[in-house]
This record gives C-alpha cells, sequence and structure tokens, in this order.
C-alpha cells in the first residue's frame, strides 16, 4: 500500500501542466510523469499533462486519473506552474500561458531536450551532475539557476526485492537505444557466454518491450541498464552493469554507488568501446551480499517521495520568484523571437526535403505521416545517388 505523506500546512495546493514531447509511451520521461502525478495528486495537488501531438488524447497511464490536454487554449484550469520539459512543447505552453511561471527539466542531451532560455524559466533541472555542467557551458545558464534532481524510483510500485544467488545464471540487456547488431550488444553476448549466463533482450530494437518493468527485473540476476533503468534495477535487487550510448562500464558497487548515481548511472560517450574482456571482469567481482547493500542503499537515497517533496518546494520558489518580478513581454518576445531562429531553419530543410508533400492531397496528418513521407523522399534520393 502506498504511503500516505501529510502535506506541510505552509504547501500550497499546485496545479502544475507538465509537458512532453509524446504521451502514450512508456520511456524515461513518460514515467516520471505517471510517478510524479501520483505522487502529486497523494497530496492534494492536480498535474495536467500537455502534448503537442493531437493523437494523445487518452489517458496518460491505464490506472492513473491524468488530465493530457492538446488544447492549451482551453484548459479547464489555469496552472499555477510550468514543469516544462523538451523544448518545443514547453516552449509552446510558455508562449501559450502568459504570465504562469515555469521550470525547465532537462533529462539527457539529445536535441528534443536542448535547453530554452526565457525570462519565465526561473529554474533549470538536470537529472546528473554532468549533465548540469554542460548545459551550463552548452547554454550560458548560470549555475545557481540550475538544480541537479538525481533520478529516482517509485517503491511503492518496484517493491519486490529478490535474492540473488552465489553466482549469476540470467543475464538481461534493457535498452532501447542499442542496435541488436552494435559491437555493445556483441561484447556483452560473448561476455554472457564465456561465464555462461543466459541473455534476454528487451528494447524497442529487440522487438519486445514492457510496461511492468516491476515484474520483469526481479526475474534476473544482473541487468546491463542505464539511468532510470538502472535504479530500477537496483531497486529491485539486482546486479548491475552500467551502460553507455557507445558502451558497457562498471557493475554497480558501494565503492563506486556515489559517482554513478551523480552521473545517472550512465557512461560519457567517449568511453573506451566495449571489450568482453573487461565486461567478464567486472561480472568476477560480483557478490550476493554486496548487490544486497547496494540496493538497500538505493532504495533509501532514491525514493521518489522525496523527489515530489524537493519539487513541490522547486515549485513555491518558482511561484514566489516570480510574484516578485517585473512582467517584461518585451524581454519575452525577444527569448520567443530568438528561440524561432533556432528551430526555423531546420523546420526549413524538412520542407525542401518534402518538395511540395506538404500539398493537399499529400499533406502529413499526423507525425507518422510525416516520419513516413520523410523516409520514402530519403529513399528517392539514395536512388538518384545510385543512378548518377
Amino acid at each position: 500500500m502506498r504511503r500516505q505523506r501529510r502535506r506541510p500546512l505552509f504547501c500550497l495546493l499546485m496545479r502544475v501542466l507538465v509537458t512532453n514531447t509524446r504521451l502514450d509511451g512508456r520511456g524515461g520521461t513518460e514515467s516520471f510523469m505517471r510517478d510524479l502525478a501520483r505522487g502529486l495528486q497523494s497530496r492534494g495537488h492536480t498535474l495536467m499533462a500537455y502534448g503537442s501531438d493531437t493523437r494523445q488524447q487518452e489517458r496518460l497511464l491505464e490506472h492513473d486519473v491524468i488530465a493530457v490536454a492538446t488544447d492549451l487554449e482551453h484548459l479547464p484550469v489555469r496552472p499555477d506552474v510550468i514543469h516544462a520539459m523538451h523544448h518545443l512543447d514547453a516552449m509552446t505552453a510558455i508562449a501559450s500561458l502568459p504570465g504562469v511561471p515555469a521550470l525547465y527539466h532537462c533529462h539527457g542531451a539529445v536535441w528534443r531536450e536542448s535547453v530554452p532560455k526565457h525570462p519565465r524559466i526561473y529554474r533549470h533541472l538536470a537529472v546528473s551532475t554532468t549533465l548540469a555542467e554542460r548545459i551550463a557551458v552548452e547554454f550560458n545558464l548560470a549555475p545557481d539557476a540550475i538544480v541537479v534532481l538525481l533520478n529516482s524510483v517509485d517503491l511503492a510500485r518496484f517493491s519486490r526485492v529478490r535474492s540473488l544467488p552465489r553466482r549469476p545464471a540470467r543475464a538481461l540487456f534493457f535498452n532501447s537505444r542499442h542496435r541488436q547488431d552494435g559491437d555493445t550488444l556483441a561484447a556483452i553476448r560473448e561476455a554472457a557466454a564465456r561465464l555462461q549466463m543466459d541473455l534476454d533482450c528487451v528494447g524497442t530494437p529487440f522487438g519486445r518491450t514492457t510496461s511492468e518493468p516491476e515484474k520483469l527485473l526481479p526475474e534476473y540476476d544482473v541487468v546491463f541498464a542505464s539511468g532510470r533503468s538502472a535504479i530500477e534495477a537496483l531497486a529491485c535487487g539486482c546486479a548491475v552493469v552500467v551502460l553507455g550510448r557507445t558502451s558497457c562500464g562498471e557493475l554497480v558497487r558501494l565503492e563506486n554507488f556515489t559517482s554513478l548515481r551523480d552521473r545517472n548511472f550512465s557512461i560519457a560517450v567517449n568511453s573506451p568501446p566495449p571489450s568482453p574482456d573487461r565486461i567478464v571482469a567486472a561480472l568476477e567481482r560480483f557478490s550476493a551480499e554486496e548487490c544486497t547493500a547496494v540496493s538497500a542503499r538505493l532504495r533509501q537515497e532514491a525514493d521518489f517521495e522525496r523527489t515530489v517533496d524537493a519539487l513541490l518546494a522547486i515549485y513555491e520558489q518558482v511561484v514566489a520568484q516570480h510574484r516578485r518580478t517585473q512582467p517584461d513581454p518585451g524581454a519575452e518576445m525577444q527569448a520567443m523571437a530568438r528561440y524561432l531562429r533556432k528551430i526555423v531553419p531546420l523546420i526549413k530543410m524538412t520542407d525542401r526535403a518534402l518538395d511540395g508533400e506538404w500539398a493537399s492531397p499529400n499533406r502529413a496528418e499526423t507525425f507518422d505521416d510525416l516520419r513516413t513521407q520523410l523516409v520514402q523522399v530519403r529513399q528517392r534520393v539514395e536512388r538518384i545517388e545510385k543512378a548518377l
């Protein structure tokens, strides 16, 4: 049963609008929204989710009552604060809701996570210390405007903690960013074979996904994962070997726990290429007792209830700062113009690539239609290049 937290008397009841690039998936930010919604609602607050894709009008989750908005002009209530994620939808919400303060939550280094700047964005959140340093430099942000909010896990959902055998026998590659024929997975397969471990793969590239990782993860002794997936596996008592975008890193142990948690249980892009020898060496340090201790520490430090408390405090700070700030419509318009200057060239490139496909009757009605048209354009270009 979910623990009930008593709401502090000084805490205002918040109406929060959270933006995300999509609302129908099961990725890291969608899972974060789910956990945030449950945490806020259990304290009496309100969360609405906004995404710009008009197909996404269904409830975000099967068992959660979350208001989903695709039309910002007809919101049922005006939010007190915008918890912005993914810049396209974030800036749309900020422009559509004048006078509403915002914070921008950056979860990664991909383009959709690019950090916008706007006078009503009073805080920038990053999920790791390395990401905080990166966005400070790349987007010229004041360090005191960035808050490191490490990822966490819903312990009520991930309540099952497994006991590990003396020697690991079952391993899981739990990631959607690595190809089936990639070097990283090839190295892991070889290492697993050497150690006589069965290896399963779950993720979009493998044609197998899950909406219930809390049931899947406890079935495995070792999980190869990164970020939120690694945190979920650790919460389930699994041994975890950290993945990066292009490589495979350390086994999470007590001695490296702090540094890996600060880096969101990931490794740098410029890490050495994957090596079966290094993976075997990492797994040979496996200790059931230490994995149990690591899991206990993770569950103590990464409880999502703490994240909700931290975010409520930040929301109140943002709202209070906004009330003390004199509105500057001119500065807001300049900020939006600077933002548009950055994205308009990409839209023009898409327009040129489609070369008339926007026109009826071929105009794309959905993002999937647009994606299909772009693939077709790319295929036509490739055929022309081969013919030359």
